[in-house]
């Protein structure tokens, strides 16, 4: 056992080394990961406790679902969806947020293993993944097969399952400019590929991909990569039908 912890340990360093020659690699902006993974934790409870049983919602994924870019509690998207569920449901929601910056859709699984032992009912589980697949070169068919695996996974154990798929890396402003078109054309086509495996596997997938990201600035944090505020607020947009017409019945 004690082997197994130094080989996770190394394989995460690892990891870290990769992303932060891939990151120097793609932006030209000086991006250092190390210096840009704290994010608010937005976990609890949302809405009134006296409203009836509790929805759970787990966020599970990259940096988008874990808000990074963001400086507040409420303007994450987790609290975000939280608060929008338990307006539409007029129940009160248990947030976790399992989702952590630096994951491609194969190191979910670490993810998933967590939410499999969640201690309340399964609710609705959202996964936004795909971005640092596209940058680190994951071979795209795999990178919607292994999501299709977390699906299954996640609703055989009872969980409505919403995907975010992949947005436009190429509009991120500190991509370098001669990249733009080609992590473009991977994006939208690991979009596509999710989209069909994600429907496949039962689940409901949600386009994120959305042209203001390439004309309006104020959608990126300081950093120029990750979603602000009004970023997140965004992606809200596009996932508010999904989340309010899939609540579990209690």
């Amino acid at each position: 056992m004690r082997h197994l912890r130094k080989f996770r340990r190394l394989t995460s360093a690892t990891r870290r080394i990769a992303a932060e020659l891939i990151a120097r690699a793609l932006l030209n902006n000086g991006f250092r990961p190390h210096h840009h993974t704290t994010f608010p934790l937005a976990d609890g409870t949302y809405g009134n406790h006296d409203d009836g049983p509790a929805l759970s919602l787990l966020l599970l994924g990259d940096s988008i679902a874990a808000s990074l870019g963001t400086t507040h509690v409420h303007e994450t998207l987790g609290a975000q969806c939280a608060t929008t569920l338990s307006h539409a449901t007029s129940r009160p929601v248990h947030l976790r947020v399992l989702a952590r910056p630096g994951t491609t859709t194969g190191f979910m699984k670490h993810q998933l293993r967590k939410a499999l032992r969640h201690p309340h009912p399964p609710g609705i589980a959202l996964i936004i993944v795909g971005g640092n697949d596209i940058v680190a070169g994951t071979p795209l068919r795999r990178a919607a097969k292994n999501l299709a695996h977390h699906v299954t996974q996640l609703r055989q154990a009872g969980w409505h399952v919403l995907v975010g798929t992949c947005w436009d890396v190429g509009a991120v402003p500190a991509i370098r400019h001669w990249l733009r078109i080609p992590l473009s054309r991977r994006s939208r086509r690991l979009e596509h590929l999710q989209t069909t495996a994600v429907r496949q596997a039962g689940a409901v997938a949600i386009p994120l991909r959305d042209p203001r990201h390439s004309t309006q600035p104020e959608l990126f944090a300081a950093d120029r990569i990750h979603p602000s505020a009004h970023g997140h607020a965004l992606h809200l947009q596009a996932l508010t039908d999904a989340l309010t017409s899939t609540t579990p019945t209690p």
